[in-house]
Order: structure tokens, then sequence, then C-alpha cells
């Protein structure tokens, strides 16, 4: 009898977890969507607005912000997910308040020097456009990391209800600026970076302002010299996965211009949704995923991953048939004529999407079982590989090339991670796996 109601609780409370998870993953996705429906509305008012070769500079721009916040998820944010869990109420507060005001002391002054650089070389004659987004870009970064650390810290806490809450506020802030810049002055681009700083920064400063976070320097260098054990590796990692997954965009920019950079960004642009889908499942896997193996159930962890890939190649199919189907009319509606060639880069572009989610899944399995510098030391391969193919492929082939070599480098890169996650979790020995928990 006894039995029976230790297991009875047992499957009740597997069934609360399960339906918690469900329900934390519908919200991150629900702050995805919200997040992808401001992006997506950017670049149409963009698209509608400005020429394509400046279009052009606003993908790489934003493919910049992105590596800034990627830098930031290396040092600050992932660890901060992984070893979160481990530390008790009051080491929590101050482990979050540390690395909260350590990024600013490197933040500050880069932007500084950023904005200087960008004057200098506009009053030395160099393109004003470039210039302008520069300074933005590096002017926006402070607002831009401080609601993405917010962000961050909500999601480790596993609760991502006040993540969409600040995010919402943040579209709200950012729309209304864009709509008072419509009305009475000229869009540009950057302008547009600029109210992506201001509007993060305001958001995020009235979510601050409810949690007592104490300067603590001493606090400071302790909880960064933790982060460091991993975050140099993750750190190495974003680096070149960077470079291996925008590589191609710096590429088609530097031989064949910004217009190419504008097309392929526009058939990016229609498949937007599921990237910003597979950011928000990263922010509710990782957190889970330390809380498993805090349980040894590591297993069980990897079992969900790749559920999830499957699931997610079948919507990315569908997706992208949806796409074909009403071609006609997004491009009528949605892109402008000149744009028209984007279409034909969809099919590669779904299939980028597919294989890239498959291994951020491995990629996320791997970070919560502390191997950092094994993906570091992958991904560095598959860059490698996956940037030599690109360029020999935009040469002879252009925009399809890059686009296929890509393709390329990512398979590479989705079986080698998938090959090591399951080593990790089925094929080590009991003691190897406790000692991966006893490192938190």
């Amino acid at each position: 009898m006894f039995g029976f109601l230790k297991k009875f609780e047992h499957n009740n409370r597997k069934r609360k977890i399960h339906s918690s998870m469900i329900l934390k993953s519908i919200i991150a996705s629900a702050d995805q969507a919200t997040l992808s429906a401001l992006s997506f509305i950017i670049s149409i008012v963009l698209i509608k607005t400005v020429s394509k070769v400046d279009y052009g500079y606003y993908s790489i721009g934003f493919s910049i912000a992105l590596f800034l916040i990627s830098i930031q998820n290396a040092i600050v944010n992932t660890p901060f997910a992984v070893l979160m869990v481990s530390k008790t109420d009051n080491a929590k507060k101050k482990y979050t308040a540390s690395l909260f005001y350590g990024q600013f002391i490197v933040i500050l002054p880069v932007v500084c020097i950023g904005v200087l650089t960008a004057a200098i070389a506009h009053f030395a004659g160099f393109n004003s456009t470039q210039t302008s987004v520069a300074a933005a870009i590096s002017f926006a970064s402070v607002g831009i990391l401080f609601r993405e650390f917010i962000r961050a810290y909500f999601y480790a806490e596993e609760m991502p209800y006040k993540a969409f809450k600040l995010d919402v506020l943040y579209v709200v802030l950012f729309l209304g600026c864009i709509g008072f810049i419509f009305l009475f002055l000229k869009i540009s681009v950057a302008f547009i970076f600029i109210l992506m700083g201001l509007s993060g920064g305001l958001a995020s400063l009235i979510y601050f302002r409810s949690h007592d976070w104490k300067y603590d320097k001493p606090a400071i260098k302790q909880s960064y010299k933790e982060n460091w054990q991993y975050g140099k590796w993750a750190l190495l990692g974003v680096i070149v996965w960077h470079i291996q997954n925008h590589g191609y965009l710096y590429l088609l920019g530097t031989l064949l211009g910004s217009i190419a950079v504008a097309d392929v960004s526009a058939a990016r642009l229609l498949m937007m949704p599921l990237f910003l889908a597979r950011v928000g499942w990263m922010k509710i896997a990782i957190p889970h995923g330390s809380r498993l193996r805090e349980k040894n159930q590591l297993d069980r962890f990897f079992k969900e991953l790749v559920l999830v890939s499957i699931i997610f190649v079948l919507i990315v199919s569908f997706y992208a048939t949806i796409l074909f189907a009403f071609s006609e009319i997004l491009q009528k509606y949605i892109l402008a004529e000149k744009y028209a060639e984007s279409f034909d880069y969809l099919l590669l572009w779904a299939a980028i999407f597919a294989i890239g989610f498959a291994g951020g899944n491995a990629s996320y399995g791997l970070q919560v079982i502390k191997k950092f510098d094994l993906l570091s030391k992958v991904n560095m391969a598959t860059m490698l590989v996956t940037l030599g193919c690109s360029y020999i492929g935009i040469l002879n082939y252009g925009i399809k090339g890059g686009l296929t070599a890509l393709i390329a480098g990512l398979t590479i890169e989705v079986v080698i991670l998938w090959y090591y996650f399951a080593k990790v979790v089925f094929f080590l020995s009991t003691d190897n796996l406790r000692h991966v928990q006893m490192e938190s």
C-alpha cells in the first residue's frame, strides 16, 4: 500500500513538472513571438522606406548587435543559467548583483570608444551611413545588453512570465518611438538602433529598480572568476559560432556588396519567427537541463531534446510550405518588387533553420554538462570548414553558394555535437556523471 502511494506521489510530481515545463515553454515561445513580430515590423518598415543598400547595412548592423549579445551570453548569461541553480538564496542575490555591475565596468568604456571612433571616421570623410550606424550600435549596446541581462535573470530563475512582461513593455515603447519618428522625422537605420537601445534600457530600468542588487567589488571579482572557468570556452565558442553562422553575410557584403546582403536578409526575414522560437527554447532548456543534471536525469533531458528537434523540423517543413503557397501575396504586401529574388532562397533557409535548431539542442546539452571546451573545439573546426566553403561558394555561385556552404558546415556540426552529447549521457560511467554534478 505504502509502495503504491509512494509511486503515485512520484508520478503525480512528474506530471506537475511536465505541465510546468510545457507552460513555461509556451510563455517563452510567446515572448519570442512578440520579439519576432517587432523584428518583422522593423524590417518591413525599412524595406518600404529605405534603399536596398541601407537595408543591407541594417542587416549587417543587426548581426553585430547579436554578436555583442552572444559575447554577453558566453561570459555572463550562460554560466549564470548553469551555475545559479546550485546556490543558496543569499548567494544567488550576491552573485546576480556582481554579474550585473561587473559587465558595465567593461561595456561603458567600450561604448565611449566606439562612438568616438565612429565620429572621427565620419569627420575624416568615411561613408556617413556606415559611421552613423556604427555610432548608433555603440550607443544602443548599453540598453540592449541591460535588457538581455534582466531577461537572463528571469529565465535563470525560471520565471519566463516576467521576461514576457518586460519584453511587451519594450515592444510598446519601441513601436511608440518608431511611430513618432515615422510621423515627424525621417526613418533611418541609425535611428532604429538608437531607439532599440533607449527602449530596452528604459523598460529594463523599471524592473531593475524592484531588485535590491548592491555593488560589491570583491564579489564582482569572485563571481567573474567563477564564470570564467566556463565562460572562456563559451566565449571562444560564440565567437566561432558567430563567424560560422554570420560569416557568409560579411563575405557577401565584401565580395558582392550590401545589395546582395539585403536580398538574402529579406529571405531570412520570412523565417525569423523560427529563429526566435529557438532562442526562446534555449532560455527554457538550459535552466531546465541544469535542474535535471542536479537530479541525475540527463538521459531524460537527452530524450526531450531529441523530441523537440524532431517537432521543430516538422514545423519548419510546414512553415516553408505555407510561405511558398502564399509567395505572391507575401511579395506584394510584405516585401517589395525589388526583393522578388529573395524567394529563391527560402528552401535553403528552411534547411538552415532546421539543421541549426537540431545542432543548437545538442549544444545546450553540452553546456548543461559543462563541456564548454569540447563545444568550442568542435565549433572551431566546423567554422573553418564553413568559412572556407562559403568563400569558394560565393565566388563561384553567389548567394546560393554561400548558403549551401552554411548548410554543409551546420550538418557536420550537428553530427559531431550529438555524438559527443550521447556519449557523455549514455556511455560515461556513473562516477563521471556524478563528477559533472559535483562541479556545480
